[in-house]
């Protein structure tokens, strides 16, 4: 099998690219990509905890942690113990994160219609459709 044809090799290619065209479009708002899928779940549902965060974003414990330090060092978020439960931890988003939400999201949807173009809906749901397969079935073996 040839280097191209290798399904890994195709999917972090494509992801890379896309990582850094994100990564370059979201700079000026001193956001990254993995910061504004963070940013994107507390816009939906503020005053999470750390592990329903990872659990949406599908990463571990450690690495939503070390994404979290960053925003809260940005004072996009800020981490605050349950009053009922002091070992539970909540995330919140203050004032300049809230704010952030408007111009972050125009830019994901600029990016992501400028990504897609020449791609109907037909096509976008078919590929959602192989992704959903492919994961599907990397998850399966996993488990073995």
């Amino acid at each position: 099998m040839k280097l191209q044809d290798c399904i890994n090799f195709i999917l972090t290619h494509s992801q890379n690219a896309v990582f850094s065209y994100f990564k370059r479009e979201l700079h000026h708002l001193g956001v990254t990509p993995i910061q504004y899928a963070s940013l994107k779940c507390l816009w939906e549902q503020d005053e999470q905890m750390p592990s329903q965060l990872a659990e949406t974003l599908h990463l571990d414990s450690s690495t939503v942690t070390g994404i979290l330090s960053r925003l809260e060092d940005k004072k996009l978020i800020e981490r605050t113990f349950n009053t009922g439960d002091r070992r539970k931890v909540i995330v919140h988003l203050t004032e300049e994160g809230k704010a952030l939400e408007k111009p972050v999201s125009d830019i994901i949807e600029r990016l992501n219609f400028e990504l897609t173009e020449g791609l109907s809906k037909e096509d976008m749901d078919v590929f959602h459709h192989h992704l959903k397969v492919i994961t599907d079935n990397a998850e399966r073996l996993n488990c073995k």
